[in-house]
């Protein structure tokens, strides 16, 4: 009878630690999709809610750096009256989504002062 329950307990205890190695993947597996998930949606709503006050621009053919798309993102919310169409939540999804776009080691065109 003692070895039966020293059975059940390795088996209990290797199910247990099986269940923890499938779970681990699990959540590597799940954030990938997580990420490109939060991709496509930056994608959606810099499309939905800019185009509802402009042409969309062609993001490569403008020479801003990420620095600059956020500064003309911010400039569009304060003096263009944006904001009753993009939420800031939304106004950050769209700066994400322009940097990861934008010419990388481009230098800053606006400058503050």
């Amino acid at each position: 009878m003692k070895s039966f329950y020293h059975v059940l307990i390795v088996l209990t205890v290797f199910l247990l630690l099986i269940q923890q190695i499938l779970s681990g993947c699990a959540m590597k597996a799940s954030k990938g999709i997580n990420n490109e998930d939060a991709r496509l949606s930056d994608r959606y709503v810099f499309q939905d809610k800019c185009s509802k006050c402009h042409e969309l621009p062609d993001i490569e053919a403008y020479p801003y750096s990420s620095d600059d798309w956020a500064k003309v993102v911010d400039f569009m919310i304060e003096t263009k009256e944006a904001e009753q169409y993009i939420s800031m939540e939304e106004a950050e999804d769209i700066k994400s989504f322009l940097r990861r776009h934008s010419i990388i080691n481009h230098p800053p065109l606006f400058n503050e002062k």
